[in-house]
């Protein structure tokens, strides 16, 4: 799916979208202010590292201190010390665990405690607590092993000060009784390495007894945590622009899958894109169903403009063939194709062009309601029945009879039937047009559409010289009537109902009449509820209102402003005249 096809669907589907968008984005930044706030505060810990005075000593006490400060970081929130602070906080170590955070600071000897409470004052109050209790523990620990360390070398100062003096008084009694002098030397290294073991111990109870009087303790506060007076959640900002960017994205994911589940078609392009076929014209949605909004449109309306355009389009598909008769038809009843029918015929008769309309609808007849003709008058069943009478004289319609001209007698003379189709068909007072209604309604249209008289009837028809023949079908699905006609018309128009049309039914549509091999001119997108900004009609709405700025401008300057639909005199009287004789019968035209 191409890039612009995106933008189709999302120009399609932007209410979707601008609703997930406001909705989600409202509803994140509602959430966000219901939100109960939230306070952070931090202490920042420091691990001290004491000098010894030994280089060495210095160097590995420094490369331990990364690994002291997580080992006390991890100390921080362990449970010993939350315990301890939960006791006297009033809060459970559970709870107290959830608000708690400790964090080395890479790189330094510092680690940070963190505390998030819906109190300021007591997030502060949480992290100082924390750090000291920290601090406490580590020094009795520190006090205790101290204590512990101490104990033992005294012991150890004890042994080898009573090893000493055994060691020496032998030595003496060795020496008094003139003994072996290699059994005095070997007692007197003895002796020697006991003294400087005894020296040793004396210095490190020594270093140990000036720790402890000292106080030193390796951890000690930094920076204490205090209030603060801006909470760190909710953040109300960052929620609001996410909300607002998921529904944004939720928007145009359910834009797309809402494309992909709608089988509904509401553009002309998108019939054209599914069918393949041209799409000649573009109908608006009349105000009303009545028969003076939908028939035969003034020059006011943007229909009359959709229709000339329709005429005009039919017009061009013939001229390689010439196209003598054409069907109506659409997928489905209520389509508005006989609508269609009866104003195609009209602005062809406008045009000049001797038209005939024949309702070929044998089961819902429309065409004698939109032209108020009697319902019990003569028309196609009749002239189908007078055909296949056996006595093919007819009566010949009089010189004098409106429906004279054209004769509607066979303009070949070796026709076998010289059947007259004057009393088949009606005036409507437009001229170069003619009305033939269905007559009675046959129990079997399909037989009768499908018979050997039906093709003579068009073959009639085609010799009765008028030079369009516009039949009015019915609905192709579900019905055979308009295939069996598609097959013995020069072209077919398809009616699709803008309001109503659906994927699954136009590629039916399509099937049904490829199967009868006629030739498709094209379609008619029907009740196309479009705007005056719609590219369909703007044109049309702007040289409107250009040509009521000129009325305008002719009427301030004297002058008797144009009316659509009112004659305007040409540059040849003449012919001005004549073609107003000749078109004195068409009230409308």
């Amino acid at each position: 799916m191409t890039f612009e096809q995106y933008w189709t669907i999302m120009l399609k589907q932007w209410k979707i979208i601008v609703i997930c968008f406001v909705v989600v984005g409202a509803g994140a930044f509602i959430g966000s202010k219901l939100m109960k706030p939230l306070y952070q505060s931090t202490a920042l810990v420091q691990v001290i590292i004491r000098s010894s005075g030994n280089n060495q000593s210095d160097l590995t006490n420094l490369m331990a201190s990364d690994q002291l400060v997580q080992t006390d970081a991890t100390l921080a929130t362990s449970d010993p010390v939350l315990r301890d602070v939960a006791s006297h906080s009033g809060l459970s170590p559970t709870t107290l665990a959830k608000e708690v955070s400790s964090t080395p600071k890479t790189n330094t000897q510092l680690f940070q405690i963190d505390v998030i409470d819906p109190s300021p004052t007591r997030a502060a109050y949480l992290a100082n607590d924390i750090a000291a209790t920290l601090i406490s523990q580590q020094q009795a620990m520190t006090q205790t092993n101290n204590d512990q360390a101490q104990k033992q070398i005294q012991h150890n100062i004890d042994l080898t000060s009573a090893t000493i003096t055994t060691i020496t008084a032998n030595i003496s009694a060795l020496q008094a009784k003139g003994g072996n002098q290699g059994k005095v030397a070997v007692l007197q290294a003895q002796l020697t390495g006991l003294q400087q073991r005894y020296t040793q111990w004396q210095n490190v109870l020594a270093q140990l007894e000036l720790s402890q009087a000292q106080g030193n303790n390796p951890l000690q506060v930094a920076q204490p945590a205090q209030p603060v007076s801006s909470a760190v959640q909710p953040r109300i900002l960052v929620n609001t622009a996410g909300g607002f960017l998921a529904g944004l994205l939720l928007g145009v994911l359910l834009a797309m899958l809402f494309e992909q589940l709608d089988t509904r078609v509401r553009s002309p392009e998108a019939i054209a894109t599914l069918l393949g076929w041209p799409t000649l014209a573009t109908v608006r949605l009349a105000k009303t169903g009545n028969r003076e909004d939908v028939l035969n449109p003034d020059g006011r309306d943007a229909n009359a403009e959709a229709y000339r355009m329709l005429r005009t389009n039919i017009g061009f598909a013939g001229l390689d063939k010439p196209l003598h008769s054409l069907m109506v038809t659409s997928s489905q009843p209520r389509d508005g194709k006989s609508v269609v029918a009866a104003n195609l015929a009209i602005f062809m008769a406008r045009a000049g062009k001797s038209t005939l309309l024949i309702d070929a609808d044998l089961r819902r007849p429309t065409q004698q309601d939109l032209f108020n003709l009697p319902s019990n008058g003569m028309g196609l069943s009749n002239a189908v029945l007078a055909l296949s009478s056996t006595s093919m004289n007819a009566p010949r319609t009089p010189a004098n009879s409106p429906f004279h001209k054209p004769d509607f007698q066979p303009m070949d003379p070796t026709a076998t039937s010289r059947l007259s189709l004057g009393p088949f068909v009606h005036t409507v007072g437009i001229s170069n047009l003619w009305v033939m209604p269905t007559g009675p309604l046959p129990p079997n249209p399909p037989e009768l559409l499908d018979s050997k008289v039906m093709q003579h009837f068009l073959s009639v028809i085609a010799t009765c010289g008028v030079e369009v023949v516009i039949f009015d079908a019915p609905p192709i699905l579900g019905l055979s009537d308009a295939s069996i006609l598609a097959s013995k018309v020069d072209g077919a128009l398809a009616v699709i109902d803008m309001s109503r049309a659906t994927r699954n039914k136009l590629k039916l549509l399509k099937a049904t009449l490829a199967q009868t091999n006629v030739n498709v001119l094209g379609c008619v997108a029907n009740k196309f509820r479009g705007s005056r900004n719609d590219s369909t009609y703007a044109s049309y709405y702007y040289y409107q209102a250009e040509e009521e700025n000129d009325n305008e401008k002719q009427g301030r300057n004297g002058l008797a402003p144009h009316t659509p639909g009112s004659p305007l005199t040409p540059a040849f009287p003449s012919l001005f005249e004549q073609g107003k004789r000749a078109n004195s019968s068409d009230p409308r035209a």
